[in-house]
């Protein structure tokens, strides 16, 4: 039987941003630092929602988006990612580097 803390090294280790999204990660940082920026100088004004769920953008979340995995003060672990990924291949690529799926 594979050890509890095995496991959970093996989900942080798979949890590591992809390098599509390590590619785009800083201009989307900077492009949202923009729009806060300038809707703190335009107070009062009314604000303008962004759609970008485009079909690009969402197959690009569901096949990029990072993973967080946090182990908790209580013992428990948080797992969490994008509503669009499922966290199924990170499942999958925890027990890969344990050696339990081929």
């Amino acid at each position: 039987m594979t050890p509890p803390d095995l496991l959970l090294e093996a989900l942080e280790a798979s949890a590591l941003p992809d390098a599509a999204w390590r590619a785009v990660e800083p201009r989307a940082r900077e492009l949202i630092h923009e729009v806060i920026d300038e809707a703190e100088t335009r107070e009062g004004e009314p604000s303008y929602e962004v759609t970008v769920a485009t079909g690009r953008h969402v197959r690009f979340i569901e096949r990029h988006s990072p993973y967080h995995v946090r182990r908790l003060p209580n013992g428990g672990l948080l797992l969490a990612t994008h509503p669009f990924r499922t966290l199924w291949p990170l499942w999958a690529d925890a027990l890969f580097l344990l050696g339990m799926t081929s």
